[in-house]
């Protein structure tokens, strides 16, 4: 197989003549989880920090369940069990998604809850001293610093979470590993080449996301002297 085909392969999969996959589905289902993770996450902290009692303890029951699972764990759930009660099967690569977007939520909704909780007193004392709601001193006065303060964590988190994409392999999802695979079975003579690109690919990402977070890092202790 010539080099440049299985770089492409390795990258956009069987596209055009198939459906896009290898690295790009990949990103795609880092980038997508990342996003409605973030979003669930928000809204599992704010109700995991929030001054009722029974729903604290509901919202941390559920966060302390997902989080003890391993993700391969949940994604057999959604794919395998899912379909006995909704009575058809799940597209893979949305059953996909589904897994690790609950994945991304639960551990973005603990780096919310952690960002939120180390957020001085004083702060909310004074946002409520000029009359703002709960939900105003949030939104305009605790979040935009948890945001500013946990970003070198959220991108962390990322890092990992773009390497745990690659569980989508078990269920089928042609993605980078499942395309590098693919190579080395239909042309064992390529086996070290597919299984090196793989690895050089996944590496180039993580390595220049874990520089951007260590910059962000530098940047967060230079600023608050930790």
């Amino acid at each position: 197989m010539d080099i440049d085909l299985l770089l492409k392969f390795m990258l956009v999969g069987p596209f055009p003549v198939g459906a896009v996959g290898g690295l790009a589905i990949n990103v795609f289902l880092a980038i997508t989880t990342m996003a409605s993770g973030f979003v669930i996450g928000l809204a599992m902290a704010l109700a995991n920090t929030s001054r009722f009692a029974a729903l604290r303890g509901v919202m941390r029951a559920i966060i302390a369940l997902f989080r003890a699972m391993p993700l391969v764990l949940i994604l057999f759930w959604i794919y395998f069990l899912v379909p006995l009660f909704a009575g058809k099967n799940m597209p893979i690569l949305f059953s996909a998604f589904i897994a690790i977007t609950i994945y991304s939520a639960v551990n973005q909704a603990e780096i919310f809850r952690s960002g939120i909780m180390n957020i001085d007193k004083g702060q909310w004392q004074v946002a409520a001293s000029t009359g703002l709601s709960r939900f105003q001193c949030l939104r305009y006065v605790i979040l935009p610093q948890v945001l500013h303060k946990m970003h070198p964590s959220f991108v962390s988190f990322f890092i990992s979470m773009f390497k745990d994409t690659s569980i989508a392999t078990t269920i089928g999802v042609i993605d980078l590993v499942k395309a590098g695979m693919m190579v080395s079975q239909k042309y064992p003579d390529q086996l070290f080449l597919s299984y090196f690109l793989m690895a050089a690919l996944f590496f180039v990402i993580c390595f220049a996301l874990s520089r951007y977070a260590k910059r962000l890092e530098t940047r967060q202790q230079l600023k608050y002297g930790r």
